[in-house]
């Protein structure tokens, strides 16, 4: 088998790189196209040899291929320029660019070589990366500032008792707080809130009916609904009907454009009455529910248990 020259091999070299490798002489005009070029620009070499390598530039950006140029004209070499370029079909491309002068044998600038790489993909990376990092820390702060809250409002009788409280309660937040962190904070599911807060006190499901349809609250909103419905489940266990062996809850749930309507429902109790004040988990689910979410509740103590009927502007859901 024959040798294949250095010229060959080092067209070979270029052809089959996954860079794109461009020549262009000092002018601009581009000499020379490879596959990988094709590829990341949408151009092929026919269509971009003997043209000036400025249809790359997108709006703003057309300066810089001159000055690069000027550069080079200077011996410098233009190493890891991460910039903007435009594709064929017009989109805007995030590459890297290492910038090369191309000499000829008595050492006279003739050109430049260009390799460019796109680094689209891992801008986009680093982009989600910083948010998430932003998310964490907003809602690490946020969740910090509800803990506060809560060990500030929570009412006792007792150590045992206030230490049961608020252990259920930062419990029920870290809960909600996973299940947002899971599908990286854009929110959670009324089912899986609705288990949150039935869970600790109906395990096995059997004295509470869950029924709606899929719906997706943002991360705010998920804490806010979330929270609220744990202290009606709080209160029901207590003092409703969850504390009575006939007692029955229904938590439903519809949804529009306007609004998300939430019913609660307690059956099997008797000889009910309103309470003569509204205890800490009535107040956070207006301090929640009306005064965050901008809703509006209905309470209403009917033979049987508590009724309440949410309503929460759709707009301020998804936050």
């Amino acid at each position: 088998m024959e040798a294949l020259s250095p010229h060959a091999i080092l067209a070979a070299i270029v052809d089959s790189s996954d860079d794109a490798i461009i020549s262009k002489s000092l002018d601009g005009t581009v000499t020379s196209w490879n596959a990988a070029a094709e590829r990341l620009f949408g151009y092929t070499a026919d269509e971009m040899i003997g043209r000036n390598i400025a249809v790359l530039a997108p709006p703003g950006r057309e300066a810089e291929m001159p000055s690069i140029l000027a550069r080079l004209k200077q011996g410098e070499r233009v190493s890891h320029f991460e910039t903007l370029r435009r594709h064929k079909d017009g989109h805007t491309l995030e590459i890297s660019l290492t910038v090369s002068p191309v000499r000829d044998a008595d050492g006279n600038l003739i050109g430049a070589s260009k390799i460019a790489r796109d680094i689209s993909q891992h801008r986009r990376s680093e982009r989600q990366i910083s948010f998430l990092m932003q998310e964490v820390d907003h809602r690490a702060k946020n969740a910090l500032a509800v803990v506060q809250s809560i060990l500030r409002l929570t009412r006792a009788d007792s150590v045992d008792d206030f230490v049961a409280l608020v252990e259920g309660r930062i419990s029920a937040l870290a809960a909600i707080h996973s299940q947002v962190a899971s599908r990286q904070w854009v929110g959670t599911d009324m089912d899986s809130l609705a288990h949150i807060s039935f869970d600790p006190f109906d395990p096995s499901g059997a004295r509470v009916t869950r029924s709606g349809p899929q719906t997706v609250l943002g991360p705010q909103a998920s804490q806010a609904l979330g929270l609220a419905l744990y202290e009606l489940a709080g209160n029901a266990a207590r003092y409703g009907a969850l504390n009575h062996p006939d007692g029955h809850v229904d938590l439903s749930w519809q949804s529009d454009d306007s609004a998300l309507s939430v019913n609660w429902r307690e059956w099997g109790l008797h000889d009910i009455r309103p309470p003569m004040r509204k205890g800490f988990g009535l107040t956070v689910c207006q301090l929640l529910l009306a005064g965050q979410l901008g809703g509006h509740l209905d309470f209403d103590w009917q033979e049987g248990g508590l009724a309440l009927g949410i309503s929460l502007p759709r707009a301020n859901l998804m936050n």
